[in-house]
């Protein structure tokens, strides 16, 4: 019998996306000239490379600057001599398109590895798409925030997830080349080099820095003689914080965002104090050396996920979108058939994640309780429960270090 050619649901769900798309297209400003959201910033740079001049030398206003390396703005120049509306469409459609592939490579790696139970009924196709449906519910709220911010997480969150996948079936350029994109939108990503160090893939690190290193020079060098500045216009504004942001205001749910509140810092510049680094060691410190006994690659990289949004010192709530990997990794560890009480322990954290994620939301609670429990450090809360848990999943299985390519089989 032949297929059907027309699939109703098909059609209506295209229909949602395109109609959702023309909403979230609409929150960026039509005027290139005034900010509507984060599309409008990347849209601006994208102008001044198709003008000559690097992304750093204007800016769109003075609290809205470009705050990534040149990459970005130089593949988005082509879609920057649409008009914005239909530029932004085009941002949605790449967006909405990587959070399908994320979500399918969060399927597929939540297949059964070797030495795992092959056989195990629970990673069936429906085992799989539950895991599917908690990594998604437990961030739906920072989907949407990121669709409507028009950012560039959902990109450099698959991006990621792509490097993991790649690697754990053997591509290892493609997976270096997803990385070096990665961190060439955002430099946060950057922490899966010593990830692989802590797996003993010495060389594999150094050739995806090489790759990073090579991408990013080859970013500034159309700017010419000016790409020396142009890199010092980067670094200040977004690894010194020379551009003053205020890295305590409760929206930054990142360690030095959390520490400074604490320590009742009312402005705080510095992207670090010792306090929040000594901080970021032992979270960074753990992560790895739960990634070093890890049984699979899953396992492996899902608190150093957690590690992009908490030790990056600016981590609006929006990036938290990353924790849908370990969300995938803790729903996957229920479906492997581990004790009861561990079974419990994993489902009450992606309860009270997902509660506190998508519940604290201006649309939930109003504007006045949610900013409280931005200044609480709610999310912050939630992404130090999923990494907890991630650590304790890992280290609570027999241990098994990894060698150059993995775990012992």
């Amino acid at each position: 019998m032949r297929k059907r050619l027309f699939n109703p649901l098909l059609v209506a769900a295209c229909a949602v996306a395109v109609l959702c798309g023309l909403y979230f297209a609409g929150r960026s400003s039509a005027d290139p000239q005034v900010y509507g959201n984060d599309f409008n910033v990347y849209y601006f740079a994208a102008r001044e490379i198709l003008a000559g001049r690097d992304p750093y030398q204007s800016s769109l206003g003075p609290w809205t600057p470009y705050l990534y390396l040149p990459l970005m703005a130089e593949l988005l120049a082509p879609i920057a001599a649409l008009p914005v509306r239909a530029a932004a469409f085009i941002w949605y459609l790449l967006n909405l398109s990587s959070l399908v592939v994320a979500a399918r490579l969060l399927v597929k790696l939540a297949e059964p590895e070797a030495g795992e139970g092959l056989n195990n009924p629970a990673l069936a196709s429906p085992g799989r798409t539950l895991v599917l449906v908690a990594a998604i519910a437990v961030v739906a709220r920072f989907i949407l925030d990121n669709l409507q911010l028009g950012q560039v997480n959902l990109l450099v969150t698959m991006l990621a997830i792509a490097h993991v996948y790649l690697y754990s079936r053997g591509k290892k350029l493609a997976s270096a080349l997803a990385l070096a994109l990665a961190a060439s939108f955002k430099i946060t990503p950057l922490a899966f080099l010593l990830y692989h160090l802590a797996r003993g893939r010495v060389k594999y690190a150094a050739g995806c820095f090489a790759l990073f290193a090579m991408m990013t020079i080859a970013s500034f060098l159309p700017f010419g003689a000016r790409g020396l500045s142009a890199f010092d216009d980067f670094a200040i504004r977004t690894l010194r914080n020379e551009q003053g942001f205020n890295l305590t205001y409760p929206g930054n749910q990142s360690v030095r965002g959390v520490t400074g509140r604490v320590l009742g810092e009312r402005i705080a510049r510095s992207p670090s104090t010792a306090v929040s680094f000594a901080a970021s060691i032992l979270v960074l410190a753990l992560a790895l050396f739960a990634s070093r006994r890890a049984r699979t690659e899953m396992a492996a990289a899902a608190p150093i996920f957690c590690c992009l949004v908490l030790i990056s010192p600016l981590s609006w709530k929006a990036h938290f979108v990353a924790l849908m990997f370990p969300a995938a990794y803790l729903a996957r560890e229920v479906l492997m058939g581990i004790d009861v009480r561990r079974m419990r322990l994993i489902l009450g954290v992606l309860a009270a994640a997902f509660l506190l994620f998508n519940f604290t939301g201006p649309l939930i609670v109003g504007r006045s309780a949610s900013e409280r429990a931005d200044s609480a450090s709610l999310i912050w809360a939630g992404a130090v429960l999923i990494f907890s848990c991630s650590v304790g999943a890992i280290l609570s299985h027999p241990a098994r270090f990894a060698g150059p390519d993995g775990p012992p089989g």
